[in-house]
C-alpha cells in the first residue's frame, strides 16, 4: 500500500505543478502528510518524517538565502556590467553565439562536480546578457542544467561516488568508460544550444549585434541607480570579496552556506553605510530569496517522508515487479532509458542507494558486468538532474534565475531526455554499457 501510495503522491505532485493546478509549496506539505496518514502513520512519526527532511535540507536553505541576497547586491552595484558587455561584444550580440557560449562556460564551470556551485557561478554573470538580448531565461536554465547534468559524471561528483560505493567500483575507473559518453553529450548540448540560439535570434525584429552594440552606451546608464563604475575602488572591493567566495567554493575550506553568510555580512556595509539603506536593498531582494527558501524548506517534507516512510525501497522494488520475465539481462538499459523521468521521482539518496542496489543484484544475477549498471544509471539521472523536485540545487536555480519550477520542467524534460538517450545508446553502442 504504501508503494502505491508513494507513486501516486509523486505523480499528483508532478501533474499538478506541470498543470499549474497548485503551487510547489502547497503540493510539497499536503500531499505527503496526507499520504502517510492513509498509510497508517501517526502525527508523531509523520513529525519525526520531516524533521529529518528539515535537517538535511537546513545548510542548503540556508545557502540559497544568503547566496541570492549576496548576488542581489552584487548586481546592484554593477558587479557583472563589464563582463556582460564583454560578452556582448564577443559574441556580437547574436544569440546563437549566446548560447553556445552558455554551454561551453557551464562545461568548464562544472569540472568540480558541485551544481550549487556551478549555478551561482554561471547564472548571475549570464542572466544580465539572456535579458539584455530579449532572451528566455528558461533557456539559460535548460542549458546550464543539462550542460551541467552531462559534466557531472567526474568521479568526484557525488553521483558518481554514490554509485561507486554501492557498486563497490573505483570512482575514477568507472568515469573512464563514460569519458567519450560525456563528449558525445557535449556535442550534444552544443546542438541543442544551436537550435535554441537559431530558435531566438529568428524571433528578433532586427539584427541583435547590430542593435546591442550601438546602444551600449546608454544600456550601461539605463536602471543603474546603485551601480558602481570600475573606476571606482569599492566595485573592485566587491570583486575582491565575490572572488574570496569563490575561492572557498573551489576549495572547499568553508562551508558553502557559510561563504555567503559572511560574504553578505560584508557586503552590505560596505557598499551600502546606511542603515537605513541596508535595510532598503534587502527588502528589495527579500521576496525572491524567501520564496525560493520556502520551497526549498517546503520540499523538505517530500524529501523526509519518502526516506523516513520508505516509500522510496517500495517503489525501487516495484519497478523490478512490474518488468516483463527475462528482461533481467537489460534491466539496467531500461531503468537508464528511462532515467530522467526517474530522477524526477527519487532524489539522488534514493535513486542509488534504494533503486541501484536492486537493479545491480538482479543484472547481475544474469551475468551483467555490476560498471554497465553503474554507468546506464548515472547517464539517466545526471543528465535531468536539474528538472527533479528532490533535488535541492535546483531551487537555489530557479531563485537565481527568475524561473517558475513548472515552466523550467515544461522547457527542458524532453531536451534533457533526448540527450540522455542519446549518450545511452553511444555507451551500449560502444561497450561502455555492455548487455
Amino acid at each position: 500500500m504504501i508503494t502505491t501510495l508513494g507513486f501516486l503522491m509523486m505523480l499528483a505532485i508532478i501533474g499538478l505543478i506541470l498543470l499549474r493546478r497548485i503551487s510547489p509549496v502547497v503540493a510539497f506539505t499536503t500531499l505527503p502528510v496526507v499520504v502517510c496518514l492513509l498509510a497508517g502513520f501517526n502525527l508523531g512519526q509523520i513529525g519525526e518524517f520531516i524533521k529529518a527532511g528539515l535537517i538535511t535540507v537546513a545548510p542548503t536553505a540556508a545557502l540559497f538565502l544568503f547566496a541570492i541576497l549576496f548576488f542581489g547586491i552584487m548586481r546592484d552595484r554593477g558587479l557583472f556590467d563589464p563582463l556582460v558587455n564583454l560578452l556582448i561584444r564577443s559574441t556580437g550580440g547574436k544569440p546563437l553565439a549566446v548560447a553556445l557560449v552558455t554551454v561551453l562556460v557551464t562545461s568548464v564551470v562544472h569540472l568540480d562536480g558541485v551544481g550549487a556551485a556551478t549555478f551561482l557561478l554561471t547564472i548571475p554573470a549570464l542572466l544580465p546578457l539572456y535579458k539584455r538580448l530579449n532572451m528566455s531565461p528558461a533557456m539559460l536554465l535548460c542549458l546550464v542544467g543539462t550542460t551541467a547534468g552531462v559534466i557531472n559524471m567526474v568521479p568526484w561528483g557525488g553521483t558518481t561516488a554514490r554509485a561507486a560505493a554501492v557498486s563497490g567500483l573505483d570512482a575514477t575507473e568507472l568515469w573512464l568508460g563514460l569519458l567519450p559518453v560525456q563528449m558525445v553529450g557535449l556535442a550534444c548540448m552544443l546542438g541543442v544550444a544551436t537550435v535554441l540560439g537559431l530558435r531566438a535570434q529568428r524571433r528578433q525584429p532586427m539584427s541583435l549585434g547590430a542593435a546591442a552594440t550601438c546602444d551600449m552606451d546608454n544600456l550601461q546608464t539605463q536602471n543603474r541607480e546603485f551601480s558602481l563604475s570600475p573606476r571606482e575602488l569599492r566595485y573592485w572591493l566587491n570583486v575582491g570579496l565575490t572572488a574570496g567566495i569563490l575561492v572557498c567554493l573551489f576549495t572547499g575550506i568553508f562551508p558553502l552556506y557559510a561563504c555567503f553568510m559572511v560574504g553578505l555580512g560584508i557586503a552590505l556595509p560596505l557598499n551600502f553605510p546606511s542603515l537605513d539603506a541596508q535595510a532598503e536593498r534587502l527588502k528589495a531582494h527579500a521576496s525572491d530569496a524567501l520564496q525560493m527558501v520556502l520551497v526549498m524548506m517546503a520540499a523538505a517534507v517530500l524529501l523526509g517522508v519518502l526516506s523516513g516512510a520508505k516509500m522510496s525501497d517500495g517503489m525501487a522494488l516495484a519497478l523490478i515487479d512490474i518488468l516483463p520475465a527475462g528482461s533481467a539481462q537489460y534491466l539496467h538499459v531500461i531503468v537508464g532509458f528511462f532515467g530522467v523521468p526517474l530522477g524526477m521521482i527519487f532524489s539522488p539518496d534514493a535513486y542509488y542507494f534504494a533503486l541501484l542496489p536492486v537493479i545491480k543484484d538482479v543484472a547481475a544475477a544474469a551475468g551483467v558486468p555490476l560498471e554497465a549498471v553503474a554507468r546506464a544509471m548515472l547517464i539517466g539521472e545526471n543528465t535531468g538532474f536539474s528538472i527533479s523536485p528532490v533535488v535541492p540545487s535546483v531551487y537555489l536555480a530557479l531563485a537565481l534565475s527568475g524561473v517558475e519550477l513548472r515552466k523550467h520542467m515544461a522547457y527542458t524534460f524532453f531536451w534533457a531526455w533526448g540527450v540522455s538517450l542519446v549518450m545511452l545508446v553511444f555507451a551500449v553502442a560502444t561497450g561502455a554499457v555492455q548487455v
